[in-house]
């Protein structure tokens, strides 16, 4: 050793060293718990014993130990005890350290007035390594108390020494039956003893009745060992132990008290009763949670097909996305401002002139749209490829904001993001563009734009097939109508014949067809597809996916709302300025048994399209008898609370205050459509006849084949002169306006 590490501080010896010691500035490193404690009034055999005792105890034990030891000795010297007497009880050492083991005590030792050569017995006796240390420690202060009295009835430590024999079944019987001094007045063979123990063990009965049990097959034995039989014969004889046992059970269970029998009963067959709620909850539960809706069709797929389908130089959306793509770059805040307050709805507006300088500021969009609006077909793609804008890869870019149905995005809504800019954005400019162009007397140019402005109401149609798309294409069909009345009226002069004959021919071509039922229909089974699996055979169940549809279809209506909230209501979320509607059964629990409730996919479909059927009877014959078929139809499954969570989807997809109160027929349009041709009719009549028509019947054959009439009523649209000018009008606009 060198003197580097000669002169190396050892930290080990100083984190082994007591507290104590380094107190006192001592490093002593690790030391016996003996030498910790004052142990000058013992003689070395004392202490001697005292470390065989401890020596065999691990850690913090032996030291506690060792004080406790010390104080015992030490308090018994000064009372007078003989130093003899307490080597005499310590002269097991092995057994005595393995009591204190099991029992973390060492009062007994010197408390306990056993005689040392007892201390094995004992320990086979008490120390159970199935045992806690508390329940060890009970039954060495029982055991000490029952050798005691067997000592104290004359028998002497040998006779106990020899019944306890190997004491391996005498102690688990002890713990199960609570007693010893009984159990040592038979003393059998161990392999008899065992099987004591395994039939009690076996009984699984009171404590008490263990004990009589076990007392009752000890003195079988013993008496047939005092006959003479052999211990092979005996056990031949008793058979098996657990046969044996399930019949002292029964026997045992049959005499305790009628409380006690009754209450066994109640309980089991509240058992039975749990169970068998338990198992179909579970079957149902797993079986709603494994199943996965069956996606089929893809309505979004068919349209993109349909759009491909396309030629390129004849898709309007290309050019209308460039035009919005300036709008993105200018002017977008201004025109959300100058939209807000109807800025382009011609000079009667107040804002009218703001509109006018954000249209000449913003020609090339407007160019874009007007370019856009003469093409024939829209040619939106909701997923384009880089291939669908024949490889321009602005228009590709430019189209990536609109792509909101992404494919594998398992919901049922559809986005129509083309839609919210040809209302919102497109037809707005279009409108304002037109007027600006019959102020200025660009009577070309306002044809131009007024012929994009119908062209583009089809556009709108072309978004989808839904029902939503049809109502609103009509809407604005009926507007750009509306819109070339308002120029024809305002600005008679600015159009020459021909024009006015453009005008007229493109307004009577314009498309304004009765609702469809059949997308409708196909709307109503994408959606199923969504909430149910498919069988192959057109049925299937409702699954976890179908509740999520539910909630979806809250968001889109308080009705839908109202209905969830009287069905399932901790489906819908938690309104602050509700009563709190915690409910002691979680939906999660509770989410099988409710799917259980609702249609299955076949039946489910059927209502769903009666229901479908009847709503648009209701709103295509207007009629009070097929009106009241679908009101008395719906009412029917709301009123029963059975049919309202049966039916569920079917009455939140068909509620009627997002349909026959939310969607309009097309008589409105083409109400605005026939005024607005009757006008352009009678401004041409003056330009031939040099005077106004007196009547509509003067328009007949030249202009119509027979009187104009209003689509909403039926009866002839009312005209008159008014200081020089024509006024045609609808009785069914007017009372849609004073409504």
């Amino acid at each position: 050793m060198n003197a580097v590490s000669a002169e190396k501080f050892d930290w080990k010896k100083v984190l082994q060293t007591p507290v104590s010691q380094l107190m006192r500035g001592q490093v002593t490193g690790p030391q016996e718990p003996l030498e910790l404690v004052d142990t000058s009034a013992f003689s070395d055999r004392l202490v001697e014993s005292l470390w065989a005792v401890t020596d065999p105890l691990p850690g913090r034990l032996r030291v506690k130990s060792v004080r406790r030891l010390v104080q015992s000795c030490s308090s018994l010297l000064r009372e007078g005890c003989a130093e003899a007497q307490l080597i005499e009880q310590l002269s097991e050492p092995a057994s005595i350290a393995t009591l204190i083991r099991a029992t973390r005590s060492t009062d007994w030792i010197f408390n306990a007035p056993l005689p040392a050569r007892l201390w094995p017995v004992v320990e086979r006796i008490v120390v159970n390594p199935r045992v806690k240390w508390w329940s060890a420690r009970r039954m060495l202060r029982r055991v000490c108390q029952n050798l005691r009295w067997q000592l104290d009835a004359g028998h002497a430590p040998d006779e106990i020494i020899l019944q306890c024999g190997e004491a391996v079944a005498l102690s688990g019987l002890a713990y199960e039956t609570n007693t010893v001094g009984e159990l040592l007045d038979y003393p059998l063979p161990e392999n008899l003893m065992s099987v004591v123990l395994d039939v009690v063990q076996r009984s699984r009965l009171w404590p008490g009745e263990k004990r009589d049990v076990a007392l009752e097959l000890c003195a079988h034995f013993a008496d047939g060992l005092e006959k003479g039989e052999s211990e092979a014969a005996l056990l031949e004889s008793f058979g098996s132990p657990q046969t044996a046992a399930k019949l002292i059970r029964r026997a045992r269970l049959r005499n305790r008290p009628l409380a006690w029998r009754a209450r066994r009963r109640t309980w089991q067959g509240l058992l039975v009763m749990l169970l068998l709620l338990l198992i179909p909850w579970a079957v149902v539960t797993v079986r709603l949670m494994v199943a996965q809706p069956t996606i089929k069709s893809d309505p979004i797929e068919n349209l993109d097909k349909q759009s491909r389908a396309i030629p390129r130089d004849e898709r309007a959306w290309p050019l209308y996305l460039q035009g919005l793509a300036d709008f993105s770059k200018r002017g977008a805040d201004e025109f959300d401002k100058l939209r807000k307050a109807n800025a382009f709805e011609g000079p009667a507006s107040e804002s009218w002139p703001e509109a006018k300088a954000f249209l000449n500021k913003h020609v090339g969009v407007v160019e874009h749209f007007l370019q856009a609006a003469s093409l024939p077909e829209l040619g939106f793609i909701n997923r384009p490829r880089a291939d669908d804008y024949d490889g321009f890869d602005e228009f590709w870019k430019l189209n990536r904001p609109y792509e909101l149905n992404p494919p594998g995005a398992n919901r049922f809504q559809i986005m129509l993001p083309q839609s919210q800019e040809l209302g919102y954005k497109i037809m707005p400019v279009l409108t304002g563009a037109v007027y600006l162009a019959a102020e200025e007397g660009e009577a070309e140019r306002c044809l131009e734009l007024l012929l994009a402005r119908i062209n583009a109401a089809d556009h709108y149609r072309q978004t989808g097939p839904w029902v939503i798309c049809q109502n609103s294409a009509n809407d604005l069909a009926g507007r750009a109508a509306e819109l070339a009345k308002q120029i024809v009226e305002r600005y008679p002069n600015l159009f020459n014949e021909r024009q006015l004959k453009i005008l007229q021919e493109q307004l009577s071509k314009m498309p304004i067809p009765a609702l469809n039922l059949e997308p409708s229909e196909e709307y109503l089974k994408h959606i199923l597809q969504y909430m149910y699996t498919d069988d192959g055979n057109g049925n299937g169940r409702f699954t976890v996916a179908g509740f999520h549809v539910l909630k979806r279809l809250v968001e889109s209506s308080m009705k839908n709302r109202e209905i969830l909230l009287s069905t399932i209501p901790s489906l819908v979320w938690q309104d602050s300025r509700e009563p709190d509607r915690s409910e002691w059964i979680p939906f999660q629990i509770k989410s099988g048994i409710l799917a259980l409730q609702i249609a299955d996919r076949k039946e489910m479909r059927r209502e769903l399209l009666y229901l479908n059927h009847l709503f648009w009877e209701a709103i295509t014959k207007g009629t009070p008898e097929t009106e009241a078929a679908y009101q008395e139809e719906y009412q029917r499954l709301m009123d029963s609370p059975a049919l309202r969570i049966k039916y569920l989807p079917a009455l939140m997809v068909m509620s009627p205050f997002q349909t026959s109160s939310y969607w309009t027929s097309n008589r409105k349009p083409l109400a605005q459509k026939m005024v607005a041709l009757t006008l352009i009719a009678a401004e041409l009549y003056r330009r031939k006849e040099g005077q106004l028509p007196e009547t509509l019947e003067d328009l007949v054959p030249g202009y119509f084949a027979e009187v104009p009439v209003d689509p909403g009523t039926g009866m002839p649209l009312r005209y008159q002169i008014r200081d020089g000018q024509p006024v045609v009008e609808a009785e069914s606009l007017s009372a849609k306006e004073t409504k």
